[in-house]
């Protein structure tokens, strides 16, 4: 981790939150700490689970220093897994058990993981001898004496998160605790956290927010209560799960969270910020919502958070991305790293105590993106960004071709160099498509190796074998060459217009029937706004048009507002065509016509 730490911050020693949850184990035990649907926990339980885990660690060889492999499905194991290693004076990579299986293997490969903690779920797919948490984060183990742990200080590696890379392979970003200890005292005072907060997981394991969603609340004393899979991208049931258990405080990614704040709300609800980030945020909310909607902006590179801004409904525009929070200083640097006016547009480049160390393992690659300019580390993000008069930030673009898909920043380079690796493929350039990130997907502009040509379900049945479902293209197009420009590189502006009948799995003409209702014709009105295609048939499938959860969850809330219905992400996933979903819509206006709802 040399790299890493050539890049620190001189930072002022204090409490890690390992500190900031054992003493709220010592003076609250008995207070509620997580509630997943594998066990309800006690801060006492969470930390002699973790005791337990951080004492199988030690006996394993695992060292301060080391790096240890998380892959917990979300749950109060997960939690359990991240204190644990933490309390053995490691940091833990963070892995989605949703991701392939050697994407796994090569990420615990990179890290050079010493070892691994997973639950039973995916035992079989870490390829080595892991610690296997049970429910709850069981592990069998007795709770070790205190001064067999070693306690982590802040220039100690935290985490490690995998983002997109544009060499072909995912870039492991490496986070202290003095960054991580940033971000949740920030939190605890942004947001007034306290011990009768009620927080909710909702991010995947891979992804930086869950480390926003965790642990500041633990380090409040808060209760942290996993939200259940089936709702995490459902604006109705969400909403209705939170006003059920008396949640104070959310993360909702922006897709969904668009959608969640356009529902009704009673007034006296308990819910007082919705926190949201990941994408742009292109609407403001409406008047007199119960809560505060607060707009982020982050980088893993940041340690998750660099802006954030209440939302005024009354605003003109859409939303900024916030002012720098506690421990950010942003600068706005022109071509030449010069400054330049509020007002104009220009680089962000953050600095402070929440700067990753690095890449891991990647020395190079962090020079060409870090550097510190005194004791002050400073990341060049790529994203162009204009200040306003008030000192918060306007979200403009990007440098480069790096793309933002449903909240992950995805390199088109990674999934090219995994498309190439096909044998049938010679040459490919990724393009994103679709009007909003919320609402973006993946094309592929592929020229073959040979005679053969794959058709679009093989080679996405390909690509998922190594990337993560939002990294496979929705479209993909053959053509004879890739167009290029004069220097040589693919000109992207010469390629030529996608065209509705070239989608993953659906190769060939639309169905043959158009809708035939007033309620397809306006329901495909909707879809074809969504996802960017001409028309629909009644047959076509919206997820193999492009769709996914996040959309999905988007078309549930206009369907809502136009309908007056309530149909769930379940019912969209197993009914997914056009005339299914009218289908449905018709059934529960029927049905409300009768007294009774269907769905």
């Amino acid at each position: 981790m040399s790299e890493g730490r050539s890049l620190m911050n001189a930072v002022v020693m204090g409490p890690t939150v390992v500190d900031l949850v054992d003493e709220v184990a010592a003076t609250t035990p008995g207070r509620l700490a997580v509630h997943g649907s594998d066990a309800t926990l006690s801060y006492a339980e969470l930390r002699a689970r973790a005791q337990g885990l951080a004492g199988l660690l030690a006996a394993r060889g695992v060292r301060p220093g080391d790096l240890v492999g998380l892959c917990v499905e979300r749950s109060a194991a997960l939690v359990v897994g991240a204190l644990g290693i933490l309390m053995a004076g490691a940091g833990y990579v963070a892995i989605d058990p949703a991701y392939p299986d050697d994407r796994i293997d090569w990420m615990l490969e990179d890290s050079r993981a010493a070892a691994v903690v997973c639950d039973g779920a995916t035992e079989r797919r870490v390829g080595r001898d892991a610690i296997v948490l049970g429910p709850g984060g069981r592990t069998g183990a007795p709770q070790a004496a205190p001064e067999c742990f070693m306690r982590p200080t802040p220039a100690d590696a935290a985490y490690v998160v995998y983002t997109s890379g544009s060499t072909g392979q995912p870039k492991g970003v490496l986070v202290d605790h003095a960054a991580l200890s940033n971000l949740v005292t920030w939190h605890r005072n942004a947001f007034a956290l306290g011990a009768d907060d009620r927080c909710t997981q909702v991010a995947s394991p891979g992804f930086d927010a869950v480390i926003w969603e965790v642990w500041p609340t633990l380090a409040a004393g808060a209760s942290l209560h996993v939200v259940p899979a089936e709702l995490r991208r459902d604006p109705v049931g969400l909403r209705d799960w939170l006003l059920a258990k008396g949640i104070t405080v959310t993360f909702i990614p922006t897709a969904v969270a668009e959608g969640m704040v356009q529902l009704s709300w009673p007034t006296d609800a308990a819910l007082r910020f919705v926190l949201t980030g990941g994408d742009a945020l292109g609407s403001r909310p409406p008047r007199g919502l119960p809560f505060t909607l607060v707009n982020n902006y982050g980088l893993s590179e940041t340690a998750v958070v660099a802006t954030s801004g209440a939302v005024d409904p009354d605003g003109d525009g859409p939303p900024s991305i916030g002012r720098p929070i506690a421990g950010i200083e942003a600068r706005v640097l022109d071509e030449r790293g010069e400054p330049v006016p509020p007002g104009t547009v220009g680089e962000l480049v953050i600095g402070g105590v929440a700067v990753a160390l690095g890449y891991l393992h990647r020395p190079a690659l962090t020079a060409e993106r870090f550097s510190t300019d005194g004791t002050t580390r400073r990341y060049r993000t790529g994203d162009l960004v204009r200040e306003r008069p008030d000192g918060g930030f306007d979200f403009i673009g990007r440098l480069d071709d790096q793309l933002s898909i449903r909240g992950f920043r995805v390199e088109p380079g990674e999934v090219v160099a995994a498309l190439n690796a096909h044998p049938a493929v010679e040459a490919s350039v990724i393009v994103g498509v679709g009007p909003t990130s919320a609402q973006r997907t993946l094309a592929a502009y592929v020229v073959a190796g040979g005679e053969r040509r794959p058709d679009p379900g093989e080679l996405a049945q390909f690509l998922r074998a190594s990337l993560p479902e939002y990294l496979v293209p929705s479209r993909f197009v053959w053509l004879d060459r890739l167009p290029l420009n004069a220097h040589g590189k693919v000109d992207r502006a010469a390629l030529p217009p996608l065209t509705d009948d070239v989608v993953a799995g659906v190769p060939g003409p639309r169905g043959d029937h158009g809708p035939r209702t007033p309620v397809e014709v306006t329901i495909a009105s909707v879809l074809s706004e969504l996802l960017d295609v001409a028309e629909i048939g009644v047959d076509e499938n919206f997820f193999l048009l492009g769709g996914h959860s996040m959309l999905g969850a988007q078309l549930i809330v206009r369907l809502e507002n136009l309908f007056d219905v309530e149909l769930s992400l379940r019912y969209l996933f197993d009914h997914p065509t056009l005339g299914e979903i009218a289908a449905g819509v018709e059934l529960q206006m029927a049905g409300a016509r009768v007294g009774t709802r269907a769905g």
